[in-house]
């Protein structure tokens, strides 16, 4: 089975500013068969959208349905292929498309960068559209699976919602990992080596190893919004975080849903 702990937290500019938190994070861990299942995606709402709170909360709820909805439907295939996961961003597009309708306001003001991941036992699929990461372990350190897209001025990046959307997509294919992280950009400067492109490895190993560690996951939620909410944090950003940390237990009976 694994452990999943998600939190996404406002930034203290959001704070001072009567701004809502603009993240967004979902997850799930599913057995559909003989095989465990790790989903989860994150999302950070664009800054210049009215309604990128609701934008980036839809997409990681829509993301998490499509992923298991087809591993409900074809079991391990659906990881095998990464461009399965092209399709289900599509998915997600339109279902902002669809909302942004119903509300009767231009898609884009439901921006939002989408980073994912989809975790078998034998294999492994990620996808990223904009800025933030995704960390695993690979062999005795992390490395990044994508390296966080930013556009030629600063701040800028791209979003599910952009008309070129599936030209930057970044999908990969990789062997089953044992730990996995996202988040958002408002973490990617502590997490990260910019200089090197490389991972921060005691930023992760600490949190990891607490994970691990824990008797219940959910006894780590209250300290993970303490660590995102703390002097240490703070001083180096003031946007909204959102962290997902997920470790492999063991192999999940037949049928189990966690």
């Amino acid at each position: 089975m694994w452990r999943l702990l998600q939190q996404s937290l406002e930034g203290t500019s959001h704070r001072r500013s009567a701004t809502p938190c603009q993240d967004s994070c979902a997850g799930t861990a599913t057995c559909p068969g003989q095989e465990s299942f790790l989903v989860v995606a994150c999302a950070d709402g664009a800054g210049s959208a009215g309604l990128s709170q609701e934008g980036s909360a839809l997409a990681c709820r829509r993301f998490v349905e499509v992923a298991c909805e087809a591993l409900e439907r074809e079991g391990p295939e659906a990881v095998r292929d990464p461009e399965r996961m092209r399709g289900w961003y599509g998915q997600v597009r339109r279902a902002l498309e669809e909302e942004a309708a119903r509300r009767e306001v231009p898609v884009r003001e439901l921006s939002c960068t989408l980073l994912t991941a989809v975790v078998g036992e034998n294999a492994s699929v990620f996808a990223q559209v904009g800025d933030g990461a995704i960390v695993v372990r690979e062999g005795g350190g992390y490395v990044p699976v994508f390296w966080p897209q930013v556009g030629e001025y600063a701040n800028t990046t791209w979003f599910v919602t952009s008309p070129d959307m599936e030209q930057v997509l970044q999908v990969a294919s990789r062997e089953p990992v044992d730990e996995v992280a996202l988040f958002t950009d408002g973490l990617q400067m502590m997490a990260l080596h910019f200089a090197s492109r490389s991972v921060h490895r005691p930023f992760f190993e600490p949190l990891f190893a607490a994970l691990r560690g824990a008797a219940h996951p959910e006894d780590l939620v209250v300290p993970l919004r303490s660590f995102l909410d703390s002097p240490a944090v703070n001083e180096r950003t003031d946007d909204d975080k959102t962290l997902v940390l997920a470790v492999r237990e063991g192999r999940a009976p037949a049928g189990c849903r966690g």
